[in-house]
């Protein structure tokens, strides 16, 4: 169970008593526990609030474990009054994704801006939220927005495991020719539920947008229907260098060996868009194939515009292949190139890559790296990570003090499941 709050000590008596006791008579403060935490944090003394924490509570413990969530959630509810309009939305979807909905009011804000980035900060904030409140908001953003907006509604839903978004996304897949339907397809197929399966075969059959009956064809193939990957084969020599990238990775998803042969034929094409062999070539990793290799550490330290190609195809390499690369990308002159690389070793690394992270974040004083490492250290979400982003959360950078914050809620409630 948790410490009980202590007491303020005041007058002179019980000072003399104590002081009698011999009781650190130089250190007679306010407080201890969460109440003294709560007014270092007021205070902005994070690095007293950080030490009273590792000081009353045992954070290997069920009660340590409760103590460094109530410290986390403190963090955030700061962030509510953050003179930056993103950190503001930033903190209330943070809380809310740990049930808290004291930034109700500023996630309404944001989701009316005429800002779109700030809606799209919201509704992203709100979809990495999960719950069933976060999402019934999403649906009535989506319902209620013009198409623009609901696109972004539907790039993030896309991104949802939660069965209650399957019937949002089928009914975004019945106008074949609206913005967001490409998202809405492509969260079917990440969702993994096989009902989708009939909504993606009538896509196929009747979109005109080769790039929405790509993505349509590598969602069946998610969902167990190798029956499209004719459709993929054709879209990969398509002139169109988007339908014929997508169509590469789609095949290195398909995880079909007779696949191997024409995207090496892709990768060695001297009339394929770099795009496209790029694309073949993070596709092969799938299949431990290390013919692209050499290519894919080429674009790491290539001019724009293959370095934006690649940036936006790095999170599609095969973790175990390629992780020497992901970690090299981690040093990338690019920033897009290296959050990318810190997300990446945030979704799918462990003990290995807590140390990796935790040696970036001594190398970087960029506070958006710094950011994803700390974002990262929480979905990787082992104790490991505590200690390092209890020293990230004394970071001065707004941004990245409430991420680590967010990080450590997180891990305090995976440890406390």
């Amino acid at each position: 169970m948790r410490n009980r709050l202590k007491v303020l000590i005041a007058g002179l008596s019980v000072a003399a008593i104590l002081l009698a006791a011999r009781i650190a008579p130089a250190r007679l403060t306010l407080a201890s526990g969460m109440a003294a935490i709560r007014q270092m944090v007021a205070a902005g003394r994070m690095a007293a609030a950080v030490r009273i924490l590792e000081s009353d509570y045992n954070l290997d413990s069920l009660g340590g474990s409760r103590a460094l969530r109530d410290f986390s959630l403190i963090v955030l509810r700061q962030g509510l009054s953050d003179g930056d309009s993103f950190e503001r939305c930033y903190a209330a979807t943070a809380l809310a994704a740990h049930g808290v909905w004291s930034g109700r009011a500023i996630i309404a804000e944001a989701l009316r801006s005429p800002n779109l980035l700030i809606q799209k900060a919201a509704v992203e904030g709100l979809a990495e939220a999960e719950n069933g409140e976060a999402l019934e908001i999403l649906e009535r953003f989506y319902r209620l927005s013009d198409p623009i907006s609901r696109a972004i509604a539907l790039q993030a839903l896309a991104r949802v495991k939660a069965p209650a978004v399957m019937p949002l996304l089928v009914e975004a897949t019945k106008d074949p020719n609206s913005s967001g339907v490409f998202w809405a397809v492509s969260g079917l197929g990440q969702m993994g539920d096989r009902d989708a399966l009939p909504y993606l075969r009538m896509l196929l059959a009747k979109s005109v947008d080769p790039l929405v009956r790509t993505e349509a064809a590598h969602s069946m193939v998610l969902l167990g229907d190798r029956t499209s990957i004719d459709t993929l084969e054709v879209g990969l020599g398509s002139y169109d260098a988007e339908v014929a990238a997508a169509a590469a990775l789609a095949l290195g998803d398909a995880r079909d060996p007779a696949a191997v042969d024409l995207l090496k034929e892709t990768l060695a094409s001297k009339r394929a868009a770099p795009q496209v062999r790029l694309a073949a070539a993070v596709a092969l990793t799938h299949y431990s194939n290390r013919d692209g290799l050499p290519m894919l550490e080429t674009a790491l330290n290539d001019p724009k515009p293959r370095v934006v190609y690649f940036s936006s195809m790095l999170d599609h390499i095969d973790f175990n292949a390629g992780r020497a690369l992901i970690l090299r990308a981690t040093n990338s002159s690019s920033q897009e190139m290296r959050l990318t690389a810190y997300e990446m070793l945030g979704r799918s690394g462990g003990e290995a890559e807590i140390k990796l992270l935790s040696a970036a974040l001594e190398r970087t004083g960029d506070s958006m790296d710094r950011a994803q490492i700390a974002w990262s250290l929480g979905r990787i979400g082992r104790p490991a990570s505590i200690p390092i982003l209890l020293e990230v959360i004394q970071d001065p950078a707004p941004e990245t003090r409430y991420t680590a914050a967010e990080g450590l809620a997180r891990i305090a409630d995976k440890t406390q499941e």
